[in-house]
């Protein structure tokens, strides 16, 4: 019995110790990998504001102070390039802290409360969302050094462009990134609706592959996937003209942003590859997900302009199937992702 005793007292005064010390820790969310350092919200300011309502409602840390290259590079790199994510201004290289420039903050808090929190529910974010997101000033890669013997050359890299405008998939954080430029005015509208598109697209793939977002059947019906090789992509007036046949063009993942700066993909891949993937071949690049980058990079009316439906009404109809499929089951709003702002 004193035995007992003594082992319960035990216990006890290490779980009073254990939770003082967290107290004074870093602050980790729930199911997170990695910690929050110091408090959050992280400055004062109307724009720290809506981050923590953020917070509060999505379940999501906006991020832009006290990131280290350790939290840029969670995720395994390739030994082949050697490269690593960095940021800041290039003589901060060695700096631990590259905190977003304060002027930029409105610029990146707008971004996410704009355009796309307003255009998602709770219950998506939460099941798709990383638990942080780090708003980066200049983020980009750079060759690791690995010594004098590695045969890298100082100042070498993989890429002519090292910047990265976004860096998606990692198990606990995701970046973001806008040049200068586009923060101070230059083209920016356009930037943003590169970033938005990206960054859903990678929710929705991300959802499907863990099963969380399906295909409705009726969209899968009326389209011939025997025909693929065999449809005409390029001649409106052949009767197998393939808007004819429903099917919309292809749209590049990185939505012309980095090195390869082109939205729509090449008309067809090769006569040997099937570029329309059917319902069960490839969840996340098949004919579904192809409508639904249509549909979040197109308004309506440019849609309604590159697919005219008294041309092609299959076209319209399956466009309508996936837009209200989206919105009505799993609360996003395409239409709402290419229009842009919703306040």
């Amino acid at each position: 019995m004193k035995r007992y005793i003594n082992l319960t007292a035990i216990m006890l005064l290490l779980a009073f110790a254990f939770t003082a010390c967290s107290e004074e820790d870093a602050i980790t969310p729930s199911g997170n990998y990695s910690p929050i350092r110091g408090g959050f919200p992280q400055g004062d300011t109307e724009y720290d504001s809506i981050i923590n309502s953020i917070k509060n409602e999505y379940g999501v840390y906006l991020l832009y102070k006290d990131i280290t290259e350790e939290d840029l590079n969670r995720d395994w790199v390739s030994a082949g390039t050697g490269d690593i994510y960095v940021a800041g201004y290039e003589n901060e290289r060695e700096d631990w802290s590259w905190n977003l420039p304060a002027e930029h903050l409105p610029f990146y808090v707008n971004y996410f409360n704009n355009y796309i929190f307003p255009n998602i529910n709770k219950e998506f974010a939460n099941a798709t969302l990383p638990v942080k997101i780090y708003m980066i000033h200049n983020l980009r890669t750079e060759p690791r050094d690995f010594g004098d013997d590695s045969g890298q050359q100082e100042g070498g890299g993989t890429e002519t462009d090292p910047f990265k405008s976004i860096k998606l998939g990692n198990f606990d954080n995701w970046a973001i990134s806008f040049k200068d430029e586009v923060i101070t005015g230059g083209d920016a509208a356009y930037a943003l609706r590169q970033q938005r598109c990206i960054f859903m697209s990678q929710l929705i793939y991300n959802s499907i592959e863990k099963g969380g977002i399906t295909s409705p059947d009726d969209f899968w019906t009326g389209f011939d996937f025997s025909a693929d090789k065999k449809m005409n992509h390029v001649d409106p007036s052949k009767a197998n003209y393939k808007y004819k046949l429903g099917f919309v063009d292809m749209i590049n993942d990185n939505f012309g942003t980095g090195v390869l700066k082109q939205v729509w993909a090449p008309p067809y891949a090769s006569e040997t590859s099937c570029y329309y993937w059917e319902k069960d071949k490839y969840p996340s690049y098949n004919l579904f997900t192809t409508y639904i980058k249509n549909a979040m990079w197109l308004t309506p009316e440019e849609f309604e302009a590159r697919y005219p439906s008294s041309k092609y009404p299959m076209i319209k109809e399956k466009y309508d199937i996936v837009v209200k499929h989206m919105l009505e089951k799993y609360g996003v709003n395409l239409v709402g992702i290419a229009k842009g702002l919703n306040k």
